[in-house]
């Protein structure tokens, strides 16, 4: 049973490492949105994306070791990495936010409108269909970006957790020399 004493410790470890994994994310996010003018911006950010779980993973293991003395069971393990993954998705959807009210929108929309036309083509649209997604991009409002980001970095937060927990838990404690 997880007392109120391990869920306060966890949740501030999540709360520091979910810090450093949001600067993480918007650090992708931001080379991301200015990779049409460099590729090595597009290329970089890709592996800022898929470094997420191996952070995790390495953040949790420091957890485990430093505070749990090597020994932390799935749940407690899982709890904390919901909790990083919310607190990461926080801070960047708040940086995301301001980014599209107060730096450029334009460019983030012309950008996902051509990743749309990729799509269109792909799946055949008719033309109606493909206006109306184009349209559908240009007329969504900041908070809207945002929050959308929000829903799916939280979606992967909670897809990742159990795995990286099921594979990062511990149920003995490590003799150190």
């Amino acid at each position: 049973m997880i007392n109120p004493t391990d869920i306060a410790q966890a949740r501030a470890f999540a709360r520091q490492d979910g810090t450093f994994l949001g600067l993480i994310w918007i650090a992708s996010f931001l080379l991301n949105v200015n990779a049409a003018g460099n590729p090595i911006f597009g290329l970089l950010s890709n592996i800022l994306t898929i470094s997420t779980p191996f952070f995790v993973a390495f953040r949790l293991k420091s957890f485990r070791d430093y505070a749990l003395e090597g020994k932390i069971s799935f749940r407690r393990a899982c709890f904390y990495c919901v909790d990083s993954f919310f607190y990461a998705s926080l801070l960047t959807s708040v940086v995301q936010f301001l980014y599209f009210r107060f730096v450029d929108m334009t460019e983030f929309v012309a950008l996902y409108t051509q990743a749309s036309q990729l799509a269109i083509q792909l799946y055949n649209l008719p033309a109606s269909e493909a206006k109306l997604l184009n349209e559908s991009f240009s007329m969504m409002p900041p908070a809207g970006w945002a929050s959308l980001f929000w829903i799916t970095e939280i979606m992967i937060g909670i897809i990742l957790s159990p795995i990286i927990a099921a594979v990062m838990k511990r149920d003995f404690a490590v003799k150190q020399k």
